[in-house]
């Protein structure tokens, strides 16, 4: 049986905003999934380089891994919006994070040169997807959650960290949204020029 074609996104900037990404298009109703079946997160995590090779997923922890999903999106859009956090995504993080302690930090050596990893790297997707849950913690609970954005572009409800130096970055990708938001604009301008005999 062939694989689906899955439109992932990798502009999120962390490895829990790439994943809360794959709900795409979230104003309609339902969004697009793209984690459908276990085999699709499966395939993402391993995409995601969260694991080294395929990983296995069954319905059950399908469903735990948008449980988790939508409590980080949860989070996500109270602090874009400047709402106060409701408890019941944090509970749900909590629960992943008391799992992640079986991926402790720890030092390596690499070429006779210690190397602090912060986390072991998981072989399964339990792991990986513990690994996200610690990954969204540090954002949420650090200053990175004043540079969390919701694309603003139209037809998008892309998840991003803003990077840019001057920390106003409105679209998920210049290349996509952004670009197109310009193009818009322009074709706006031009139009009301025409009308105005300007």
């Amino acid at each position: 049986m062939a694989e689906r074609r899955l439109d992932y996104v990798w502009y999120g900037g962390r490895p829990s905003i790439d994943f809360v990404n794959t709900r795409r298009y979230r104003f309609e109703a339902g969004g697009s999934e793209l984690l459908r079946e276990p085999a699709d997160l499966g395939r993402w995590l391993e995409a995601a380089g969260l694991v080294p090779d395929r990983a296995v997923v069954d319905e059950a922890l399908l469903a735990r891994a948008l449980e988790l999903r939508e409590a980080i999106d949860l989070a996500l859009v109270a602090v874009v919006e400047g709402e106060p956090l409701s408890p019941e995504p944090v509970a749900a993080i909590n629960a992943w994070l008391a799992s992640a302690a079986q991926y402790p930090p720890r030092l390596d050596l690499d070429e006779g040169v210690p190397v602090y990893r912060a986390n072991a790297a998981p072989a399964d997707a339990f792991g990986a997807l513990c690994r996200i849950a610690v990954d969204a913690a540090e954002m949420l609970g650090s200053e990175l959650r004043t540079r969390l954005r919701i694309c603003g572009g139209v037809n998008c409800s892309a998840r991003f960290i803003d990077n840019s130096a001057a920390r106003r970055r409105r679209w998920c990708s210049m290349a996509g949204c952004g670009n197109r938001a310009k193009a818009s604009q322009f074709r706006q301008t031009a139009a009301a020029k025409a009308r105005t005999g300007g």
